[in-house]
């Protein structure tokens, strides 16, 4: 079975990803690979609202909690996978990602980095 870091540097290895951050659903790192190195503290604060926000109109709705959410910005893609109870994942990717592709991998080996965490 692969390693969370080996995992985790396969999403960041695909063309047009920038970063990949697994966190506590507290906010705080559990792993990252960030091109730019220094993006990696201030995303994992910012995720566990987002993912909270979406629990929250997805219970509203009457779909239940968010188990994957695609933002899309100006100029990428943010992905948030909730891995667990106490886990999620994000992901930053530019405008021309496969996204398609990144979604299936995520959803494909949710299981895998979950028992990982």
């Amino acid at each position: 079975m692969p390693t969370l870091r080996e995992l985790t540097e396969a999403i960041q290895n695909r063309p047009g990803v920038e970063a990949v951050v697994i966190l506590g659903a507290d906010g705080l790192l559990i792993e990252t690979h960030d091109t730019a190195q220094n993006r990696a503290e201030a995303l994992a604060a910012r995720v566990p609202a987002v993912a909270t926000a979406a629990s929250q109109l997805g219970d509203s709705a009457g779909s239940g909690a968010s188990a994957m959410v695609v933002l899309e910005f100006e100029r990428g893609y943010g992905v948030v996978l909730r891995l667990s109870e106490q886990a999620l994942l994000f992901v930053s990717a530019t405008s021309d990602v496969a996204l398609a592709d990144l979604l299936y991998d995520l959803r494909q080996h949710r299981s895998s980095m979950a028992a990982l965490v």
